[in-house]
């Protein structure tokens, strides 16, 4: 049994998505960072920054609030405020210096557009911009 070689553009292609895949993990990793609050002196990290979904996924937003030496801060009130559809957590307080919440798009329309969701921790506001697509079925 011969195996072909790989043609040098498939080759070229395989690194490049390759770096695309780890520049879209650095970036995971390492949110930018607001603040700091006022009256806490907090800081906050959001992952993830902007996301592109189908209207019928529910993907998690993540927010870290942390003290002025990077130390998770505990008990912190974080308040998501879509723009449509809802957020939901188990808990609007840190713990562990995080808070998790699920987006769910509005439903009636499966037309592409975009929501936000802003994030507020004391005086601080983070926006997440949302693309919804519609989903594509058997392609």
């Amino acid at each position: 049994m011969t195996l072909a070689k790989p043609s040098r553009l498939s080759a070229l292609s395989l690194v490049a998505a390759l770096l695309c895949g780890a520049c879209w993990l650095a970036g995971a990793v390492t949110a930018r960072r607001y603040g700091p609050t006022t009256p806490g002196g907090h800081y906050v990290r959001v992952t993830p920054s902007s996301l592109t979904m189908a209207h019928t996924q529910r993907p998690s937003l993540t927010v870290r609030v942390e003290d002025a030496s990077g130390q998770p801060t505990d008990d912190v009130l974080v308040r998501f405020v879509p723009s449509e559809g809802t957020i939901t957590t188990g808990t609007s307080h840190t713990r562990g210096g995080t808070v998790s919440g699920t987006f769910t798009a509005a439903t009636g329309s499966d037309s592409p557009r975009t929501a936000f969701v802003i994030v507020a921790v004391e005086d601080v506001e983070v926006t997440v911009f949302i693309d919804i697509v519609p989903a594509v079925f058997g392609r």
